[in-house]
This record gives structure tokens, C-alpha cells and sequence, in this order.
């Protein structure tokens, strides 16, 4: 049996805590049962870190809207594994982005790849207007 939990933000840089604060207190939900308390700490920030750059990439690319966009976080628990799916009216992007040069200290380009580090599983697909990500990780 899973769960299913969605909550809307605005779109803007003052909610990210907000959306890492939620996917700290889901994560927390899988934990406790027979795992290691160093792997539990390593899913729950794995989803933090991974949720932050998701809600942050959102909130970057979203443009000037004339009503604030929004972004809907659906997090959705199973016995062992947590997926989390971003849902935002931005325009299409790929998630295949290819890994940053460190060499040359990019300031930026580093999301994606990191999600894609972190998370066990990671899908992007557009349905009508609207992006939605997909990050998933088993405990």
C-alpha cells in the first residue's frame, strides 16, 4: 500500500525551505525500521538535496508569468522506497544535460547531475504545458 502527499507552492526562491523542510519530514517517515541510522541520515538528505535543486531549477527557469507560477511537489511512499515528482508550467527541458566541466568551476549546471547522483531513479516527461521530474530512491 503507498501514500500519496502534494503540496503546491509558489513558484519563488522563498519557498525552497519550505519544499526541503516537507521532503525532510516525508523522507523521515521511511526511516526507523531495521536501516542503519547513517543510511537514513544519507536518504533523507539525498532528498533534500535533490528536491532543493529540483524546486530551485523550477523557480529559475519559470520567466515572467502575469500571475505567480506555481510548483506542485507529489511524494509518494512505499514500503522501502520514496518517489518524488516536481510538477511546473515551465517550458521543456532534458534531464539528459551532460556533467558539468569542474575543471573550469561552472557557477551553474551542476542540478541535474546532482539529482541524477543521488536519486536511484530519475524520469522528466511533459504532459500538455507542464514539466514533471521525477526522483525516486529505495531505503
Amino acid at each position: 500500500m503507498s501514500s500519496i502527499i502534494t503540496l503546491t507552492l509558489p513558484g519563488d526562491p522563498l519557498f525552497t525551505e519550505v519544499a526541503r523542510q516537507t521532503t525532510t519530514s516525508v523522507a523521515s517517515l521511511l526511516t526507523g525500521e531495521n536501516h542503519s541510522a547513517s543510511d537514513e541520515t544519507q536518504f533523507v538528505h539525498d532528498f533534500e538535496l535533490a528536491v532543493s535543486e529540483a524546486f530551485t531549477n523550477s523557480v529559475k527557469y519559470a520567466g515572467e508569468h502575469d500571475t505567480p507560477p506555481t510548483v506542485t511537489l507529489s511524494f509518494e511512499l512505499e514500503k522501502r522506497r520514496l518517489t518524488v515528482s516536481l510538477l511546473d508550467a515551465n517550458g521543456p527541458f532534458s534531464i539528459e544535460t551532460p556533467a558539468p566541466d569542474i575543471e573550469s568551476y561552472p557557477e551553474n549546471g551542476y542540478g541535474l547531475w546532482i539529482i541524477r547522483k543521488v536519486m536511484d531513479s530519475v524520469t522528466y516527461r511533459r504532459e500538455g504545458n507542464s514539466n514533471i521530474i521525477s526522483m525516486s530512491k529505495t531505503l
